[in-house]
């Protein structure tokens, strides 16, 4: 009996050593998504597959996963100098919101939050590039109605759309030059 018994009681140890490491492999295998984000899985760098909201279940060590939030989320840019189509220099401080509309795509991407910023400046001067000075003084109150869709063509691609911009401040610098064009302007019919 004294051998039986101590075969059946490395058996009954090694039986709930096995047990603890199948509950700890589940509790590490099971994610909860919040319904404001969802988890892209990738399985050893092949094919992406999108999960949650919910208990979510991953193989640790097969899968790589990625949070991605679906909230909306604002983009700032500050201080940006640009010149208008008459040639005056402005700084502009502006936002825009904007959403993840492709999980999958902004998963995958590189840096896309950074990358959308640098394409909201880049469309904003080209936007300021066509106006003239004269055409930019509702610009803070009416905002910019055609940015967005074209920010969004671009980011698109990252998985994101932006829906708002709105511009914070323009300031101009009071130069000589910028008084001279004012003067032409007051008389000109």
């Amino acid at each position: 009996m004294g051998q039986d018994g101590t075969t059946a009681g490395i058996g009954q140890a090694a039986a709930w050593v096995a047990v603890l490491a199948i509950v700890a492999l589940a509790m590490r295998s099971v994610r909860s998504v919040a319904a404001d984000e969802r988890l892209v899985v990738v399985r050893r760098g092949r094919g992406a597959r999108l999960r949650g909201p919910g208990l979510v279940a991953v193989v640790p060590g097969l899968d790589q996963e990625v949070r991605v939030p679906l909230r909306d989320r604002w983009y700032d840019v500050t201080e940006l100098d640009a010149t208008t189509r008459d040639a005056v220099r402005v700084t502009v401080t502006a936002a825009a919101t904007g959403a993840v509309s492709d999980p999958l795509r902004y998963a995958l991407a590189s840096c896309p939050d950074a990358a959308v910023e640098w394409v909201l400046e880049a469309e904003l001067r080209r936007f300021l590039a066509q106006r003239d000075l004269a055409q930019l003084a509702t610009l803070a109150t009416t905002g910019v109605p055609a940015l967005p869709a074209a920010v969004s063509a671009r980011t698109a691609g990252w998985g994101i759309e932006i829906a708002e911009v709105q511009v914070g401040r323009l300031d101009t610098r009071v130069d000589p030059a910028l008084l001279r064009w004012a003067g032409t302007q007051q008389g000109a019919p």
